[in-house]
């Protein structure tokens, strides 16, 4: 390139600068896109697909398959287990409603230190 021509670009603005470029390049999320980007990271990627497959998952499940599958995995652990055992069963909310729902039907009890049983702690 001729050096007139690299002067009249530094003096006119028409070049931009690398911030600029890379504004250009990343896209940004809008729309529909925000909500498919399921872990917040600014990128459409397989891991957002996949989160929002699990939570699908979750949210299919009726209160009646969640509260067997809570029963399911108590009897699996023993008898007893914390709440961090079950929080791959379905969203906290539905599972605090079958937790509730098992506790009035006398099917699981709480212990006070927060641990659940099929029997009544002692």
């Amino acid at each position: 390139m001729s050096r007139w021509k690299e002067i009249l670009k530094g003096h006119c603005g028409t070049e931009k600068t690398e911030s600029e470029e890379k504004e250009e390049f990343e896209k940004k999320l809008v729309g529909n896109q925000k909500r498919i980007d399921a872990n917040k990271d600014g990128k459409i990627s397989a891991e957002d697909f996949s989160m929002l497959r699990d939570k699908e998952k979750k949210a299919e499940k009726s209160i009646e398959q969640i509260k067997k599958e809570i029963l399911q995995e108590v009897m699996n652990e023993g008898g007893a287990l914390g709440m961090k055992n079950l929080k791959s069963i379905a969203s906290q909310n539905l599972l605090d409603k079958a937790i509730s729902q098992l506790m009035q039907e006398k099917r699981l009890f709480e212990h006070k230190h927060g641990d659940f049983y099929t029997h009544t702690p002692k």
